[in-house]
C-alpha cells in the first residue's frame, strides 16, 4: 500500500514562492502606478470619458487593494525561512549552539510549523488582494476606454474598451476556477 501524504505534508507547488515574489514586488507595483496615473488622467480631463467618477473610484481602488497586497505580501515573506536561515541567525549565538542537535531540529520544527500556517495565511490574503486589485483596474481600464459624447473615433476607444472588458471577465473566470480547485483540493 503507497503511503498518501495528508493536506498537511503535501508539498507546495514548486516555483510557487518565486512566482508570488515577481508578482508582489515587481508586478503589483507596476500596475499601481499604471492605476494612479490613468486616475490622474481621468480626474484631469473628465469631459472625455463617459463614466469619469466610476472610473475613477475603480482606478483608485484598483491601486489601493495593490499596495494592500503588497504590504500582505510583505508581512508573510518574514515566516518563509528555512533551518539554514536560522543557523545562519542563531548559529553564533551560545544557547543555540549548547543545544543537541535532535533538540534544535524539534525546536526548529515547532517554529516551523507556526510561521508556515502564518505565511500561508497571509500570502493567501495577498493573493486575493492581488487578484481583486487586477480585476478592478481591468474594470477601470475598460470604463476609461469608453468614450463620452464628444470623444472622437467613438468605435475604437468602443472596441478597445469591450478587449478589455472581456479580458477582465476572463480573468475573472480564471480566479473563479483557481479559488475552486483550491478549495476542493484539486491536484495539478
Amino acid at each position: 500500500m503507497a503511503d498518501k501524504l495528508n493536506d498537511k505534508e503535501k508539498p507546495r507547488r514548486y516555483g510557487y514562492d518565486a512566482a508570488m515574489k515577481d508578482a508582489f514586488f515587481i508586478a503589483a507595483p507596476l500596475f499601481t502606478a499604471a492605476a494612479l496615473s490613468l486616475a490622474g488622467v481621468v480626474a484631469g480631463s473628465d469631459e472625455a470619458f463617459l463614466l469619469p467618477g466610476p472610473t475613477l473610484i475603480l482606478l483608485v481602488a484598483s491601486a489601493l487593494v495593490l499596495i494592500a497586497a503588497i504590504q500582505l505580501n510583505y508581512y508573510a515573506r518574514q515566516f518563509a525561512f528555512s533551518f539554514k536561515d536560522v543557523e545562519d541567525r542563531l548559529g553564533h549565538v551560545d544557547a543555540w549552539q549548547r543545544l543537541p542537535p535532535l533538540e534544535r531540529n524539534q525546536r526548529f520544527a515547532r517554529r516551523l510549523r507556526v510561521a508556515q500556517r502564518r505565511y500561508r495565511r497571509f500570502a493567501n490574503y495577498s493573493a486575493r488582494c492581488f487578484n481583486l486589485g487586477l480585476l478592478l483596474l481591468g474594470l477601470g481600464v475598460a470604463c476609461a476606454l469608453a468614450p463620452s459624447d464628444t470623444a472622437k473615433q467613438h468605435m475604437g476607444r468602443w472596441i478597445a474598451g469591450g478587449l478589455v472588458f472581456a479580458a477582465t471577465c476572463l480573468e475573472g473566470l480564471w480566479i473563479r476556477y483557481l479559488i475552486h480547485r483550491e478549495l476542493s483540493g484539486e491536484e495539478d
